[in-house]
């Protein structure tokens, strides 16, 4: 009891002689602590932890992950920075440090690993595999909580090492178990004699060991990819004899392999050749790869592989057809089991066809035949001078009835006659006459439709529409003049595609000279590919009716030429005639029509130029075209003689229902349309759209328009103004000087030529004012003022002599019904119609003085339109 009343006397001294000490508050901690490490009282390696109440050096943190990992031999960052209390960045700063100063440290997905944790995990591993047999990868990652691919590397580095086994394809397995699946496999293999793939091979592996497995307890099991490595092991050893093929996905036993190869090189030596299709069933995959490998010097074709003795047969046989003028297939002189493409590359390897076809000596047609240019030459004449026969009687009969024949006087068939009619072409044999077989209905229809497709193609072939810029397009199949115009009339000579314009009906077809050549020549109706369109063969027939087709053509078309060329000339003439004027009449409108651009703020003088020029210039241009398809049109039907003399004795200008009437009557429906529609136009009040129907036309008919450019722009503005100067200069009118000079004034102050009626010449000599000195303008103003007076007394003249005259035809017709009326007048009558006629001669005096002042104006007149120093050129 004293002793602890000793002992709190003494602290409670303590206490008295205690000092008070200061408490201070966690904030005013933190920032006592930072200003210590701003003066650098303190070190700069303080952390903060997550809840900011305690600091930790870097050594402390560094220190705790080294603990974690000398404990376990494994540390995670994320349970370190959660157990410590800071952030994973700083763990990750740390660890890097630890494991860049220690070797045997690994950072591995955000943990820190030792090389003896490994160890460890290899020798667990080993017992467990030791136990089972056989252990999967996949299973030890998902056991270790790591990467299937890391734990694999691990393993692979300590397998023999730590590890009693073997690694492959995922799995673990013992020696034993492994030397089991290696004689498991090696008994398999070696029962095989024919190959075999090894999915099958390894299905019946499996199947056995899980047999095994059932019967005892020791049973084993086994992976097709341990499989395939064991295999290639026997391979290597040489415990099993053969290859694998096929990317290691067949097994060929060396059995079979020797076999085969006994079997084709039997085949091969005794015949010369072998098919690939014998090798496929000798289970070789590849045989054209095959056979090269094997013989080098041999000849790959597409269906068999052949020795390169075989074509000294084929040479001999082919130099012997060269030099006796003749043919010769090389389809019977090679293997039967050859396809016509090997037939044709043998026969193309031949040295004595290289150097025929070299030398140009002889051809191969239908691939297979080998023909002689002899041959061809004999044949080629041969169907020459049938063709010329032919084509002398076709012109002969068309001659006699042309209209009837359906050709026009160029000698060519007129497409739109064979349209219209709707009848199918005769069906004539290669002599012109009816077809002798009976017994080929069918392949005449097929060769009468073919020949309609022929005509046709061979037109648009042979007249082609030139799209080409200043090229004319192909008329023939436009209906307008270009059509009557073919290439019969061209004297030169030129290829066959140039000279010739179209074939007739009556001309023999491809299928005709076949059938003709089968007749001359029976032994090549077995020549060619079976089931053909001529029967069984017919290629070669066929092929020679494709060489001789140009000399066919030309032989037809120059028996036309000789008899049309003439008209054809004649008709080519006219149309250049036609195209020629057409590009002046043409050239002049669009000369004209650039003058109207200076009326362009004037809309009612725009209007009445306008309207001048489609009436004036617009209208040559339709009536010429007009009167040139009439007349052609005419000429084909056999009334042209007719039909020029009344075009020649026609006015020049046509009233608006004679072009209507004319192009209602032109030939096709589309050009018809069109040349309607271009009449109208001329009643409208565009000129461009005039030039817009113009174009179609021209388009439809075959002609073609040819823009004005700046230099025939030039030449013609100037031939103008020389024609002007010269007019001017011989005009002796007064009335008729005005609107010379004025159109002479316009081409040299506005480099314009200007077409303009009597209602616009107001407004013409108005826009010459800015190119005119004052007194030359006011001179022509005051002739354009007397010629508008003067005018206007002959239009009141006119019309009052017309008055006197009806009024005394009225007083003539009463008189004669009634003697008595000229009495009954009061005054009037005659009487007043002779006052009239008084009135009338007063007119004609003021008439004639206006005229005369007007005659004194001309010269200077004249001189203003000659003068160039009274214009000013804008």
């Amino acid at each position: 009891m004293d002793a602890e009343l000793l002992e709190l006397q003494k602290l409670f001294q303590a206490t008295q002689e205690s000092k008070a000490k200061v408490r201070l508050s966690e904030r005013n901690v933190v920032e006592l602590v930072t200003k210590l490490k701003n003066l650098e009282l303190l070190d700069s390696d303080l952390l903060h932890t997550i809840t900011g109440k305690e600091f930790i050096t870097k050594e402390r943190l560094k220190a705790e992950v080294e603990a974690e990992i000398n404990r376990l031999g494994r540390a995670s960052l994320v349970d370190i920075a959660a157990s410590v209390g800071v952030e994973l960045v700083h763990c990750e700063r740390v660890a890097e440090q630890i494991v860049a100063e220690k070797p045997d440290l690994t950072f591995i997905q955000g943990e820190i690993v030792a090389d003896s944790y490994w160890d460890t995990v290899a020798e667990e591993v080993n017992e467990s595999l030791q136990e089972s047999g056989q252990v999967a990868v996949g299973e030890l990652a998902k056991r270790f909580n790591v990467g299937s691919e890391l734990i694999t590397r691990v393993l692979e580095s300590r397998i023999g090492i730590l590890i009693q086994g073997k690694l492959e394809g995922g799995q673990l397995y013992t020696p034993a178990h492994v030397s089991r699946i290696r004689a498991v496999v090696r008994g398999a293999v070696r029962a095989l004699t024919v190959p075999t793939p090894l999915s099958a091979v390894w299905s019946c592996v499996q199947k056995q060991l899980r047999e095994g497995d059932d019967a005892s307890s020791g049973g084993v099991s086994g992976e097709a990819v341990l499989f395939q490595s064991v295999l290639s092991g026997l391979i290597s050893d040489a415990e099993v004899k053969g290859s694998l093929r096929g990317g290691g996905a067949v097994w060929t036993p060396a059995v079979f392999a020797q076999s085969q190869r006994q079997s084709v090189e039997a085949f091969f030596s005794q015949n010369g050749y072998i098919s690939y299709d014998f090798l496929r069933k000798l289970v070789i995959s590849q045989p054209k790869t095959y056979l090269q490998e094997k013989y080098p010097e041999g000849i790959a074709l597409e269906t068999v592989f052949i020795h390169p003795s075989l074509t000294s047969v084929l040479d001999a046989a082919t130099e012997e057809a060269i030099s006796g003028g003749g043919w010769i297939d090389a389809l019977p002189l090679v293997p039967t089991s050859s396809s016509k493409s090997d037939a044709a590359l043998l026969l193309n390897l031949c040295p004595s066809v290289i150097k025929a076809k070299k030398e140009g000596t002889a051809v191969v047609l239908a691939d297979t035949v080998l023909v002689s240019q002899a041959f061809i030459k004999a044949f080629s004449d041969k169907v020459e001078a049938e063709v010329r026969q032919l084509a002398e009687k076709s012109v002969a009969s068309q001659l006699s009835n042309p209209k009837k024949s359906g050709v026009d006087s160029t000698g060519t068939e007129t497409a739109a006659s064979s349209s219209k009619s709707g009848s199918t072409p005769s069906n004539k044999n290669f002599e012109g006459g009816d077809d002798v077989s009976q017994g080929k209905s069918g392949k005449k229809k097929k060769s009468s439709a073919n020949s309609k497709e022929r005509i046709k193609d061979e037109e648009d072939e042979e007249t082609g529409v030139k799209g080409v810029k200043g090229k004319r397009k192909g008329g023939r199949s436009k209906g307008g003049i270009g059509l009557l115009i073919g290439e019969a009339g061209n004297g030169s000579t030129k290829t066959v595609k140039q000279s010739v314009v179209k074939e007739d009906i009556d001309m023999p077809t491809q299928e005709q000279i076949a059938e003709k050549t089968l007749e001359w020549f029976p032994d090549m109706e077995s020549v060619g590919h079976d089931g053909d369109e001529y029967g069984d063969g017919g290629a070669l027939a066929k092929s020679l009716a494709d060489l001789v087709r140009p000399i066919v053509i030309s032989t037809w078309a120059a028996v036309k030429r000789a008899s049309f060329t003439a008209n054809a000339e004649d008709r080519r003439r006219r149309l250049d005639s036609l195209q020629q004027r057409l590009d002046e009449a043409y050239s002049h409108l669009q000369l004209f029509e650039k003058a109207l651009d200076l009326f362009e703020e004037d809309s009612a003088t725009t209007l009445i130029l306008q309207r001048h020029l489609l009436r004036t210039s617009a209208a040559e241009i339709t009536d010429m075209f007009l009167k040139a398809q009439n007349q052609e049109k005419e000429l084909e039907e056999g009334d042209g003689s007719e039909g020029h003399e009344r075009s020649s004795a026609a006015s020049d200008h046509l009233s608006t229902g004679e072009r209507m009437s004319l192009a209602k009557r032109l030939r096709g429906n589309a050009l018809s349309k069109r040349a309607v529609e271009l009449a109208e136009t001329l009643e409208g009040k565009s000129v461009e759209a005039f030039e817009t129907a113009l174009e179609a036309v021209m388009e439809e008919s075959g002609l073609r328009l040819k823009k004005l450019d700046k230099k025939s722009e030039r030449a013609l503005l100037h031939a103008q103004k020389k024609l002007l100067m010269a007019e001017v200069a011989e005009e002796e009118d007064p009335v008729a000087l005005l609107p010379k000079v004025v159109a002479l004034l316009f081409v040299q102050v506005h480099s314009r030529a200007l077409q303009a009626p009597g209602r616009a010449m107001a407004a013409a000599v108005t826009r010459l004012k800015s190119g005119l000195s004052e007194e030359s303008y006011q001179t022509l103003m005051a002739y354009h003022t007397s010629t508008v007076q003067l005018l206007s007394m002959q239009a009141t003249s006119t019309s009052d002599v017309s008055s006197v005259v009806d009024l005394l035809l009225v007083d003539y017709r009463q008189f004669m019904l009634n003697p008595s009326f000229l009495s009954r007048l009061p005054g009037s009558g005659l009487r007043g119609a002779e006052t009239s006629v008084q009135g009338a001669d007063c007119t004609n005096d003021r008439m004639r003085t206006k005229r005369e002042a007007l005659i004194k104006l001309m010269p200077s007149l004249k001189a203003l339109a000659v003068t160039s120093s009274s214009v000013t050129k804008d």
